[in-house]
């Protein structure tokens, strides 16, 4: 299927018959178009409702083997007339559909990778020798054509041109927690003729876990790598072209499945100004390999523990130049869900203090529940724990160790943010006019979020002195704050004066 510019389209519509889980066997019709999935299904017999987050199966007209995964349903209907039979018809959501030679057993582990593309993929892995053009190909279009002129005559012009890809498809393999990480080459090539010559590309990344796994672990294999990418680009990253390997072999070969998901993410900031380049951005696979595949699998080996902070990150980078109080609170709360050993440790409260606090805490206890009862025993086991400030402090801490000449007065610009996040919060700003401030709440909040990805990659061994030691542009959120930091910094520190 193409479009009116020749462009190919993942096939629309998908009519055929369809297994409900409770056996029966009706007609459908699946519309997949864009993020919109829906199946209408029609029977001459009463149809039961779908359970929620079943699987229904179905084969196409056409021949394809369909698997709608997690379904819901708002229920069933009928239609009837007085000289015709009663029509039962039901509309069926399904949150993935796996289409191919075979049907997909969600629940069973038979995914043995997963594959799929992500917005700049050309731009985070920016292998450009990998194809190029042979500037003066005269002395070698002989030995090109050699081949050929064993099948017949060709002659050689006065302008030869010769284009290539090198043939080394992978870019780089990971071992990982979730297995082993790729990201290669995947070229497409015309055979040639009187029309010309092509030849085009996509890069694509696979996940190949040891053991085979379930459907839905692969998906969430996907977007942890997919947030990875998504920190390591600067923006959001849409994710497209999702296949998974399944174990079963037909002739020997793994069977490829495409998976169709109703609710992917998209790239939401498609800014030409915020568009990643390749000499922006902080890790480089093709110059440093070595220093990649350290950040990339040290990230992934703590993502568990990080999780609910770095799609916060992802949530605050998808609204892109759109900043607010709701996304400054944002920012700062990402700090306040972060693993204990990423934070700093506890501190142990001295004997007569500690004991203070247990009486106080048993007096309180002697009330009866309330708003200011509870407030208040929250706040005496919050005795000795981290606070917030003190947690965005460490972390701000671990990007000055290396950006500290370039960045001077971070964890002042941190203790700033801080307090304008308490303000938005609970009322009160502390030390600062938080009117004089406000006018910098977008820089406070870019600083928040910069402290937050730069420390996590520090972390994971990336070489941020390398990076800042190199000439930026505007092509990554890192280098946009490198950029306006100190012209900000000078009129915060106005501001708070």
């Amino acid at each position: 299927m193409s479009n009116r510019r020749g462009k190919k389209m993942q096939p629309s519509r998908f009519l055929g018959t369809y297994t409900l889980p409770s056996g029966n066997s009706v007609i459908g019709d699946l519309r997949l178009k864009g993020s919109s999935t829906l199946l209408k299904l029609h029977s001459d017999e009463f149809l039961a409702g779908v359970e929620t987050a079943s699987c229904v199966k179905g084969a196409a007209y056409s021949g394809e083997h369909l698997t709608l995964i997690d379904c819901h349903s708002p229920g069933t209907g009928h239609t009837s007339s007085k000289d015709a039979p009663t029509r039962y018809h039901a509309d069926v959501f399904p949150h993935y559909v796996a289409v191919g030679r075979r049907h997909l057993e969600p629940g069973e582990a038979c995914i043995s990778a997963i594959h799929f593309t992500t917005t700049d993929l050309t731009t985070l892995f920016y292998d450009f020798d990998a194809f190029s053009h042979v500037i003066d190909a005269k002395p070698i279009i002989d030995v090109v054509l050699q081949e050929r002129r064993q099948m017949r005559p060709v002659e050689a012009g006065e302008l030869p041109q010769v284009f290539y890809f090198t043939g080394k498809d992978c870019i780089v393999e990971v071992p990982t927690a979730i297995g082993k990480v790729s990201v290669h080459h995947r070229p497409r090539y015309s055979m040639g003729g009187p029309t010309g010559v092509f030849i085009k590309n996509r890069i694509v990344v696979s996940i190949e876990p040891e053991q085979p796994v379930a459907f839905h672990d692969s998906i969430d294999r996907m977007y942890q790598v997919g947030c990875f990418l998504s920190m390591a680009a600067g923006r959001t990253q849409g994710v497209d072209h999702v296949h998974v390997t399944t174990t079963e072999l037909r002739d020997g070969i793994p069977q490829l499945l495409t998976i169709c998901p109703s609710y992917r993410w998209k790239a939401t900031d498609k800014s030409e100004q915020h568009k990643p380049h390749p000499g922006d951005v902080p890790l480089d696979p093709i110059r440093n390999r070595a220093e990649f595949d350290a950040v990339l699998a040290d990230w992934i080996g703590r993502h568990s523990g990080w999780r609910a902070a770095r799609y916060r990150y992802l949530e605050c980078m998808r609204r892109a130049n759109k900043y607010g109080p709701d996304r400054l609170v944002a920012a700062a709360n990402m700090f306040d869900i972060l693993p204990s050993d990423a934070v700093p440790l506890a501190a142990g409260l001295p004997d007569d203090l500690a004991a203070t606090r247990d009486a106080c805490a048993e007096m309180f206890r002697g009330h009866a529940p309330g708003i200011d009862r509870d407030s208040a025993l929250s706040a005496l086991g919050r005795l000795g724990q981290p606070s917030l400030p003190k947690k965005v402090a460490h972390r701000a801490s671990i990007v000055e160790s290396r950006l500290g000449g370039r960045l001077p007065d971070l964890r002042f610009v941190a203790s700033v943010a801080v307090k304008c996040r308490n303000f938005y919060v609970h009322g009160s700003s502390g030390d600062i006019d938080f009117r004089e401030v406000e006018p910098l709440v977008p820089f406070l909040t870019d600083a928040l979020e910069f402290i937050f990805a730069a420390s996590d990659f520090i972390q994971g061994g990336w070489d941020a002195q390398r990076w800042n030691a190199e000439s930026h542009g505007w092509g990554h959120s890192f280098a946009r704050f490198r950029s306006e930091y100190d012209i900000a910094v000078a009129d915060l520190r106005r501001a708070t004066d």
